[in-house]
């Protein structure tokens, strides 16, 4: 199986943290003889989010298994974008604006997001895309309706 979630820890503004180390995700499965699953985050830290990712296999034996998310300080963590999903799957997840009900993200096979702006009439206008070297701009148009012409000279 394959586990993916991004955690965000509150390290202060601006945060000089190459890594977050308060987070910690905890798979377990009672009843079994395995032992648990740690996750801790890794990589580079992406406008405040970092990912937390890791590959294992469920025990033959399990009936159960509980997901934990620690917070090892008394500082303010997030958890977001948790997935679970067989190793050889491919997974996308939609977020809709809950009041336009248009499209704001888009998370691809690697749990990472394309978000997607519009401006005051709901039109596209700026498409960015979530890398591991950070967020980048990869389409933005910009258009403009002619106002009526009333005065012909």
């Amino acid at each position: 199986m394959l586990f993916s979630a991004w955690v965000k820890e509150d390290c202060g503004t601006p945060c000089f943290k190459t890594s977050y180390d308060s987070s910690l995700i905890r798979l377990q499965f009672p009843g079994s003889d395995s032992t648990d699953v740690l996750l801790y985050p890794s990589g580079n830290i992406i406008e405040g989010w970092q990912k937390i990712e890791g590959v294992f296999t469920v025990p033959e034996d399990a009936t159960s298994a509980n997901l934990i998310l620690s917070n090892n300080s008394s500082k303010e963590i997030y958890f977001d974008d948790i997935r679970m999903q067989p190793f050889n799957a491919n997974m996308k997840s939609y977020v809709y604006d809950p009041h336009t009900l248009k499209l704001s993200a888009e998370l691809d096979e690697n749990n990472y997001a394309t978000f997607y702006e519009y401006d005051e009439e709901g039109q596209l206008v700026r498409v960015k895309k979530e890398t591991s070297q950070g967020i980048k701009t990869i389409n933005e148009t910009r258009s403009a309706q002619q106002k009526a012409i009333t005065d012909i000279q």
